[in-house]
């Protein structure tokens, strides 16, 4: 399933928050306020962590709890980079600008991202470019 760049804003939000909550020494987390859809997502997130998820509140203050087990552990897999492909796609930008693919799938104009958060940082002289296997890519690439 694809998701939209909030959604995978907020996948990463939660993943980074349930490896702060894990690595501490709390026992119970509760997320903020959020709808059916994405409370859905934080619950199958949490399985993958081995924590117990509850709703909790009424209408919209409903929430998403989540309590440590005798299992919970970070998944191995968490850490991999997964593969941005946007495949024949033609994205535009103003000629010589510098472009920058982030690591949540987004990208645009460099806006000084930290090193961390980039996978791929490229000048795009055409203003033509696609974005596969993270990795910016222009005419005059061969895989084009």
């Amino acid at each position: 399933m694809e998701l939209s760049s909030s959604d995978q804003e907020l996948m990463t939000e939660i993943n980074e928050t349930l490896v702060r909550f894990i690595q501490s020494a709390e026992t119970e987390l509760q997320l903020e306020p959020m709808n059916s859809y994405r409370r859905r997502m934080a619950h199958k997130l949490g399985a993958e962590y081995k924590l117990i998820s509850k709703s909790t509140g009424e209408g919209e203050g409903r929430s998403v709890c989540l309590s440590k087990t005798d299992t919970t552990a970070i998944p191995e897999n968490l850490f991999q980079k997964r593969s941005i492909d946007r495949g024949i796609e033609i994205f535009y930008a103003k000629a010589g600008s510098e472009i920058v693919l982030r690591t949540d799938g987004s990208f645009g104009v460099s806006l000084k991202e930290r090193d961390n958060r980039v996978l791929d940082r490229r000048t795009v002289e055409d203003g033509e470019f696609r974005i596969r296997e993270n990795k910016i890519i222009c005419k005059e690439d061969k895989n084009w």
